[in-house]
């Protein structure tokens, strides 16, 4: 709307009500729009509410089942003064995971590596 259009109407109003009564409404009118606006935040909240609600939940669940485990990663590590009985297992190391060159049993004179480009 326009300056002119509001005008318009503020006249209409002036008119129609007078001078007295001009008051009265605008405080009228100011009150309906803050029950207006209360209204759609409470409703703004409560379609937040429900929107978030599921997430909430998947969260919250997910929470309870990450912290016993965090909880006994942290009484299950060896201190550093205690004493670690050796177990019987055995550990990898990482020559252990390198592969073996299966063309290594071959003999040399069966396998050319300069052919391929690779060196030895």
């Amino acid at each position: 709307m326009g300056l002119s259009e509001i005008l318009l109407i503020l006249v209409v109003v002036l008119i129609l009500f007078g001078p007295e009564d001009l008051p009265v409404i605008a405080r009228s009118i100011g009150k309906l729009v803050l029950e207006i606006r209360k209204a759609t935040n409470e409703l703004t909240k409560e379609f937040q509410s429900t929107i978030n609600t599921p997430s909430n939940i998947i969260n919250k669940a997910f929470e309870q089942t990450t912290a016993p485990r965090a909880s006994e990663k942290d009484t299950d590590a060896p201190q550093s003064g205690a004493e670690n009985p050796k177990s019987d297992e055995e550990l990898l190391t990482y020559e252990d995971e390198i592969p073996k060159d299966p063309l290594a049993e071959l003999p040399l004179d069966m396998v050319s590596y300069e052919e391929k480009g690779a060196s030895r």
